[in-house]
């Protein structure tokens, strides 16, 4: 009998589980998948850039329970733990996983690592927690932007531009948006034009740019205020601040010479964990490509072939290359701004797709199996 563990039900994990459910168990007699999550909900994280702004994204269109999708397999087959990984034993072949008060050891024939990345901050923009934690978060989150006459966000990637977008072009008008870029325009590694068209919209829906600076401190005020001190040696005020920056692989419970000095699991192209042949890593843990969701569905895709190919006799393939870099930034609903390879992506090709609701209706999809997010399982 083969046991199948993975840490993580993010889209990778659900989308692997699935994969292996669906084609791999009728050709490997008992074979059971475990899959291991921090919340009963996936949430579809993607969308937190626009569910930031209260009463834009519903309860039901970025959660969905995960369970349910796994009814349809043969009972035995399908084992779901809520809890948290907290380490394993690559020479005993167990993960350990905190469930409530106590530890269960799971013993697994292939273990596969997809716990994501998290901001040391613990905003809820990705799962940092059991579902009533996840919901909590969100309502003090959306309280506080509700409330707050000046927002301040430090981040100028993907995400943090994303979420400056959304509440300058929602709220600008009625609040203070600032947004701090370590450059003189944000999204600093792809072709400049890419980031100036995103400054201009930033500035065009009021928000204020904060040049050639970063947050290298933030302190609380005693009235609840936020001071940001920036590398200029200047501070900026906030009622609301977002450190959207230095997001970490969650690989706490990863023994240490598994990992690189950034956190991330080392693997082979083949994404097997350097050394294991049968420990896998998947999306934001790993350190082969980019941390986009976009790299992370097609590596999950190639990780279950490789997964159905090492439990039925085949051959394990290195993940193919792929056209680099690509990012597809929503500035708002009606702009965006991105690259594909070395050609700049018109704002209509990514408002018309991505823009629209952050494919957050794919979701059903996921949890039943037909899809991670573009891509079919």
């Amino acid at each position: 009998m083969s046991t199948v563990v993975i840490l993580g039900a993010g889209y990778s994990g659900i989308g692997i589980a699935h994969k292996l459910l669906k084609y791999t168990l009728p050709k490997v007699k008992g074979l059971k998948v475990i899959l291991v999550s921090l919340s009963t909900h996936h949430f579809w994280n993607l969308g937190s850039v626009r569910r930031v702004i209260p009463g834009e994204v519903r309860d039901d269109q970025i959660f969905r329970e995960i369970a349910p999708g796994f009814e349809q397999y043969p009972k035995g087959a399908f084992e779901f733990v809520v809890g948290m990984a907290t380490g394993f034993d690559p020479a005993s072949n167990k993960a350990q996983v905190n469930i409530g008060d106590e530890t269960r050891d799971i013993e697994y024939s292939h273990l596969v690592v997809a716990t994501g990345a998290s901001y040391p901050a613990k905003l809820p923009f990705t799962t940092i927690g059991p579902h009533d934690e996840m919901l909590d978060s969100w309502s003090e989150l959306h309280a506080k932007v509700e409330q707050a006459e000046s927002i301040v966000i430090s981040g100028a990637g993907p995400t943090g531009i994303e979420t400056a977008a959304e509440l300058a072009s929602h709220l600008g008008s009625s609040k203070t948006i600032t947004v701090i870029l370590e450059g003189d325009n944000p999204l600093r590694g792809f072709m400049p034009q890419v980031g100036k068209i995103a400054a201009n919209d930033l500035v065009g829906f009021g928000a204020k740019l904060v040049r050639n600076a970063r947050a290298v401190n933030s302190t609380k005020t005693d009235s609840g205020k936020t001071v940001v001190e920036l590398s200029n040696s200047s501070t900026i005020e906030a009622d609301l601040y977002l450190p959207l920056y230095g997001s970490r692989p969650n690989t706490q419970f990863v023994p240490s010479h598994l990992l690189d000095d950034r956190g991330n699991l080392k693997l082979e192209a083949n994404l097997r964990v350097q050394g294991l042949h049968n420990v896998w890593g998947v999306g934001d843990v790993g350190n082969l490509e980019s941390k986009q969701l976009i790299y992370a569905e097609r590596q999950a895709l190639h990780l279950g072939s490789n997964l159905h190919a090492a439990l039925t006799g085949g051959n394990v393939k290195p993940l193919p290359s792929t056209v680099t870099p690509q990012v597809f930034v929503t500035l708002g609903k009606n702009k965006g701004t991105g690259q594909y390879g070395w050609f700049r992506v018109p704002g209509f090709g990514i408002t018309s797709t991505k823009g629209k609701d952050f494919f957050m209706s794919k979701g059903d999809g996921l949890i039943a199996g037909k899809n991670i997010v573009r891509s079919p399982i």
